[in-house]
């Protein structure tokens, strides 16, 4: 018996074996093409980054000093702050193809970038929160929905708008909610669709 299954033993080994090298020789390859991108990436001259899409905090439209809350206020300071550095939305690119479109000189100027804009879309989504919070509605739906368009990735900025909109009965603005979530391509698209779809 053991020897009518030795055959099958060594097929079973020998396609393990197979797969083995293809998937070594995958990774390999995976790895070679990724330091050849890295390498022409170092090497791509400064490109002019003046014209880029920064985004701009439009502070006149927010309550910021309009209500007596320690909460508000630490928020908006935040935004107060970086209203005065540049801020790019630059999630779901790699650096090293940040470094192939603008070179490799701009990476630093980029990466501070989009770290302001990671501080944008987290303070944005408090700063709703809160003001929702405290009653004031219609102020948070504002600061949400500039949270919107900038392209935040911040799941509750869009699920407490929805939330909002239904609560107050602008079921047409829930559905352009809808309809913008749907054209993104969100880490959490899929959940956050599910909860607006929910509450409409």
């Amino acid at each position: 018996m053991p020897l009518m299954l030795l055959p099958f033993i060594i097929i079973i080994l020998s396609l393990f074996s197979l797969f083995r090298n293809r998937s070594h020789r995958s990774i390999q390859e995976s790895q070679e093409s990724f330091w050849e991108k890295e390498q022409r990436a170092n090497q791509t001259r400064k490109q002019d980054i003046s014209g880029l899409s920064y985004i701009h905090i439009p502070l006149d439209t927010f309550p910021c000093g309009q209500y007596q809350d320690p909460g508000l206020q630490e928020l908006e300071q935040t935004l107060e702050t970086l209203s005065t550095r540049k801020i790019l939305n630059l999630t779901g690119i790699s650096n090293t193809d940040l470094k192939l479109r603008y070179g490799a000189a701009n990476l630093n100027i980029l990466s501070d970038c989009d770290a302001n804009f990671t501080t944008l879309a987290r303070t944005l989504t408090a700063y709703g929160e809160q003001l929702a919070a405290l009653g004031h509605w219609q102020d948070a739906v504002r600061v949400l929905e500039f949270g919107v368009s900038c392209g935040t990735d911040i799941s509750k900025n869009y699920t407490l708008l929805g939330a909002l909109y239904k609560e107050h009965g602008e079921t047409a603005r829930l559905n352009s909610l809808i309809e913008t979530v749907q054209a993104t391509d969100l880490l959490l698209k899929a959940s956050i669709l599910q909860q607006l779809k929910t509450s409409g």
